[in-house]
């Protein structure tokens, strides 16, 4: 009963120890610790675990017991056609005394290293099959006894389970992560929303303050969009918008952000602004991208767009404001005939003039002989 007693030991020993080492070993390390501790604790000569893909393909294979010139001798691991395949196709322990008796050893490469007696276990857990261990030879040539198919399973069963408990971490992370992503990201084009733009401009005009640099920020709209969704229908008004949006992102450098904040709405922020030219560079771009052609079912559609530009500091110093004053310059760009861009400082020269024109015109009905009374 001692030898029992210290291997059982040893296998709760070694359970604690991969447990610990999975929360900070990559998987593969895991599984290359893990056959290396099963194979110490049964004497065997050789060992492998092989794990599947979420389609149920082989896609990892860990060994030891084999030196590189042997390794580099297989050139592909068992591809589970044969006895190997049993174990995971039914869920089953394999214990055999002599493997050329079997009429299923088929599976093994050519260049396997010879073998007399097999164990080997399915790792899985719950309904989720996650691969296969397999021992060869004992060191005393002895047979694999069902308390070596105990021990063998036992350890499986504690992989899969720390196997499973990764996984499923790993699956919520991705959960959430996608959570976060939608919460910031526009799901239609995949494009940062009006609250990500909100977290992007702030960081960029912290930048700037501490910098003293400049920054801007375009505000862009779609001329006659609402023609597309009318005469094509939604469907073909957010594939251009989709297409559009992926054209968009390649006006910009790294550092720079392009949001949908509205349904033809984008805006634009740019960072270390040198002079109003760069500004007007990539206002450009952007027009020339919305005007080319988008293919909707044979169809060819081709668009515009009006961009209105705010500097930070002279047209703004905090977000609302630049947004407000971007927006204004759009406008006035698409009263001013469409797919062209404006800054705001020509929005406030026009609505000056037009402020003037008005008071003149007023004052000219008040007199009408156009005398103008100098105090």
């Amino acid at each position: 009963m001692e030898p029992t007693i210290n291997r059982a030991g040893l296998l709760g020993a070694t359970k604690t120890l991969l447990a610990t080492l999975a929360k900070s070993a990559p998987e593969k390390d895991l599984l290359q610790a893990s056959i290396e501790a099963l194979m110490e604790l049964l004497q065997v000569r050789y060992g492998a675990i092989t794990m599947l893909d979420e389609r149920g393909r082989l896609n990892e294979f860990v060994y030891a017991g084999l030196g590189a010139e042997e390794a580099g001798k297989i050139m592909h691991p068992p591809a589970g056609s044969g006895l190997l395949g049993v174990v995971i196709r039914d869920n089953v322990v394999i214990r055999l005394d002599n493997i050329a008796n079997d009429r299923r050893r088929a599976g093994f490469p050519a260049n396997h290293p010879q073998m007399t007696s097999l164990l080997a276990v399915p790792v899985s857990c719950r309904d989720r099959m996650y691969g296969r261990i397999y021992l060869c030879d004992k060191f005393d040539a002895a047979a694999f006894s069902k308390e070596d198919e105990e021990l063998a399973l036992s350890f499986a069963n504690a992989l899969s389970l720390i196997l499973d408990n990764e996984r499923h971490l790993a699956e919520l992370k991705r959960e959430q992560d996608l959570l976060v992503h939608s919460a910031y990201h526009d799901p239609l084009t995949n494009l940062p929303n009006r609250v990500l733009l909100s977290d992007r401009i702030g960081q960029v005009l912290s930048q700037a303050h501490r910098n003293q640099t400049q920054a801007a920020i375009l505000f862009c709209d779609l001329d006659d969009f609402k023609a597309i969704n009318d005469s094509l229908g939604h469907q073909a008004g957010d594939h251009v918008l989709k297409t559009i949006s992926a054209r968009l992102v390649n006006c910009l450098r790294g550092e720079d952000t392009v949001a949908r904040v509205g349904g033809d709405e984008f805006v634009f922020v740019l960072s270390n602004v040198e002079t109003a030219d760069h500004a007007r560079i990539v206002a450009q771009k952007i027009l020339d991208v919305m005007s080319q052609t988008v293919y909707i079912d044979g169809c060819d559609v081709t668009l515009s767009g009006s961009v209105g530009i705010a500097i930070f500091p002279f047209d703004g110093d905090v977000t609302e404001r630049l947004l407000k004053n971007a927006d204004a310059a759009m406008y006035n760009a698409k009263e001013s005939g469409k797919n062209n861009y404006r800054f705001f400082s020509d929005t406030l020269l026009v609505e000056s003039a037009a402020q003037v024109r008005l008071f003149e015109h007023t004052l000219g009905r008040a007199n009408p002989a156009g005398l103008r009374q100098i105090n």
